[in-house]
């Protein structure tokens, strides 16, 4: 129909996964194409892995940090291939921490990094899990983007994650790395999701719907794809 090779085509089945199958390889090809995203070079892999480096359906959302990046600091927490905190750097943000649990996502980054020959140290990449490092950190930023699984109960980590039953614990740790006027940018991809409006407010937060904004043309026919939420203090 298109008139595309199948050569040029990769076939991916979306299925449900369960426990360990969550995140698996698929293929061993170790290949990757670049791609360019509103001037942003990505390593891409369409082979390995179902998830291919970069979600599209959060490509407006990149653009829309980027811009409130610009001359701040930001956190990148659960960045996976780090393509927001890419976005970010080259929008011109004041210094960016880029957190992920996986050392093979990080090092993804690292690659999407070096693809746009930026290399300072205002960009640092940390392997940590997120909701443990998050706890401990001290650092406070003005820009804080998450972006948690729906569901997480990796082995690495010591209880699990549930994005509806968590998100206000999630938030109340993100508030004490935040910085006064700052903004928490929350997104997630859970169906139905409910924002727990009465935990925010004991938290002395309000929250925004974005989603309608950060939902791209070509996933409007599904408004569950993801939802996001600019979070910040009362007031």
């Amino acid at each position: 129909m298109l008139g595309v090779s199948t050569d040029k085509v990769v076939l991916k089945t979306r299925a449900k996964q369960k426990g360990s199958n969550q995140y698996q390889r698929v293929d061993k090809s170790k290949q990757s194409i670049t791609i360019n995203e509103h001037g942003a070079l990505f390593k891409i892999n369409l082979w390995d892995y179902l998830d291919t480096g970069l979600f599209l359906d959060h490509r407006k959302t990149r653009q829309i940090i980027a811009k409130k990046a610009k001359d701040k600091t930001l956190l990148n927490l659960f960045a996976y291939t780090g393509s927001v905190s890419l976005q970010a750097a080259l929008h011109g943000a004041r210094s960016i921490t880029t957190v992920d649990m996986s050392n093979t996502y990080l090092n993804w980054a690292q690659d999407n990094f070096a693809l746009n020959k930026l290399s300072s140290h205002k960009y640092q990449f940390v392997q940590a899990d997120c909701l443990d490092w998050l706890k401990k950190n001290t650092e406070k930023y003005d820009l804080i983007f998450i972006d948690p699984p729906t569901f997480s109960n990796s082995k690495r980590m010591e209880d699990s994650f549930d994005v509806q039953r968590d998100h206000i614990a999630l938030l109340a740790d993100a508030l004490k790395s935040l910085n006064r006027g700052g903004e928490i940018f929350f997104t997630n991809n859970k169906r139905n999701f409910k924002m727990d409006f009465e935990g925010l407010d004991a938290l002395g937060l309000q929250a925004k719907n974005m989603s309608d904004l950060t939902r791209d043309q070509d996933f409007s026919r599904n408004k569950h794809i993801h939802n996001s939420w600019s979070v910040s203090r009362k007031g």
